[in-house]
């Protein structure tokens, strides 16, 4: 896998397998979805599609919930560099925290979205408010850093990142969308960023930023009898999973996200159709970024023109 500074590798789709024609035809297909403002193909860490309908490389646009995947790598590095664990309680690092937070409930909870339910039975709650934001609180008093210079210093400097990731004048950030802080903005590529740094185990550039037993944990159902498609903050493709589809109320089904895909392909999903895909079998991120209500029909229209290209 080749590593991005702040640009990137630019590389034919033939010198990766890939078919140049039919690329083009998935990316027209893309473009015929609804507000779609992108359509981006990593493969093995180099750029070999790049097309833009609204803006281009350089524009920014709200992530919404795909802001939560950021969080859950900076708990991630902070393991890492053995700060804390996933394994931690919430009420020893936060005495005063939100009333929601079950006694027991640990910053793996919070990730798993199980942390105001039903401990023993793993009930699972959706949220993008406060109890998400117990983790950049946590972060701040464990590595003694504010969440913003924890995130600039370990994340986005070696990673590359030039994202707008809001934060006040005292350096706190929010998780959650809901909240008092605006949402983060982000680049096509700065997000696709993140789904390398899984696809490569937690390393970049031959430095270590997370620990592989934690990537490993962070994409795999954390309490399966609450939510079999999620893990870390991650919408996984397991079989079996309980997930939310706010264009769909009560927006609670079961089933594969991706019935035709595989069941190792993990997503970074935001509200109106914010969409990374990542496909290990073909060492392959996808990002477009949209605006549009409806996220899973969007995913899977997504699909759709992903399976264009892919090698058979």
């Amino acid at each position: 896998m080749k590593f991005p500074g702040i640009d990137w590798n630019v590389e034919a789709p033939e010198d990766h397998g890939l078919d140049a024609g039919r690329l083009a035809d998935a990316a027209k297909a893309v473009g015929e979805i609804e507000r779609r403002y992108g359509f981006l193909v990593i493969k093995s860490g180099t750029v070999v599609n790049e097309t833009y309908y609204k803006g281009d490389a350089a524009s920014k646009y709200h992530t919404f919930s795909i802001t939560k995947v950021f969080g859950a790598t900076l708990v991630g590095i902070a393991q890492t560099q053995g700060y804390l664990t996933a394994k931690d309680l919430i009420w020893d690092w936060l005495p005063v925290h939100h009333r929601d937070i079950k006694a027991g409930a640990t910053l793996e909870h919070v990730m798993a979205m199980t942390a105001a339910g039903d401990l023993e039975n793993h009930a699972y709650q959706y949220t993008s408010g406060p109890i998400l934001n117990s983790l950049p609180a946590i972060l701040w008093q464990a590595t003694g850093k504010s969440p913003a210079q924890f995130f600039d210093e370990e994340m986005a400097a070696p990673l590359g990142m030039t994202l707008a990731w809001p934060r006040n004048d005292k350096g706190w950030m929010q998780i959650g969308s809901q909240g008092p802080m605006k949402v983060m903005t982000s680049t096509h590529h700065d997000v696709s960023r993140l789904g390398n740094l899984r696809l490569n185990k937690g390393q970049w550039n031959g430095a270590r930023i997370m620990d592989e037993s934690f990537v490993e944990a962070a994409l795999t159902p954390t309490f399966s009898k609450a939510n079999n498609a999620y893990g870390y903050l991650w919408c996984l493709n397991t079989g079996g999973s309980l997930w939310r589809d706010s264009a769909n109320p009560p927006g609670v089904f079961t089933g594969k996200r991706l019935p035709k895909a595989p069941d190792n392909v993990f997503m970074a999903l935001g509200a109106r159709g914010k969409l990374m895909m990542v496909l290990p079998d073909h060492d392959m991120v996808v990002v477009s970024l949209g605006e549009t209500q409806g996220t899973q029909a969007r995913i899977l229209a997504l699909w759709d023109a992903i399976e264009m290209f892919l090698p058979s």
